[in-house]
C-alpha cells in the first residue's frame, strides 16, 4: 500500500524516540500496531463484501440473460406450435373437402 523503506523507518523510529520519550515508546508502537492491525482487518472486510457484491451482480446479470434466451425460446416454440397447428388445419380441410368432392 505504502512505499515505505527501511531509512524511512529508521528515521521515524529516531523521531518517535525524540518525541515521546524511552519510557512510553513500547507502548506507542504496541498502540500503532493494534491500529494498523485494525486498519487491516477493515480494509479486508470491504474487499471481500465488494467482492461478494460483485459476484451476486455477476449471477444476476447471467439470470437475467438466462431468463431472457429461455423467454425467447418459448415464444420461439409457441410461434412453431401456432403455424404448425394452422398447417394442420389447412391440411385437414383440403382433405375433408377432397373426401366430400369424392365421395
Amino acid at each position: 500500500m505504502f512505499d515505505i523503506g527501511f531509512w524511512e523507518l529508521l528515521l521515524i523510529a529516531i523521531v518517535a524516540l525524540v518525541v515521546v520519550g524511552p519510557e512510553r515508546l513500547p507502548k506507542l508502537i504496541r498502540v500503532v500496531g493494534l491500529w494498523v492491525g485494525k486498519a487491516n482487518a477493515s480494509v479486508q472486510s470491504i474487499r471481500s463484501e465488494i467482492s461478494r457484491e460483485l459476484r451476486a451482480e455477476e449471477l444476476k446479470q447471467a439470470l437475467n440473460k438466462t431468463v431472457l434466451e429461455s423467454e425467447q425460446s418459448i415464444n420461439a416454440l409457441k410461434t412453431s406450435v401456432d403455424l404448425t397447428e394452422v398447417d394442420s388445419a389447412k391440411t385437414a380441410d383440403k382433405t375433408i373437402k377432397d373426401n366430400n368432392g369424392n365421395g
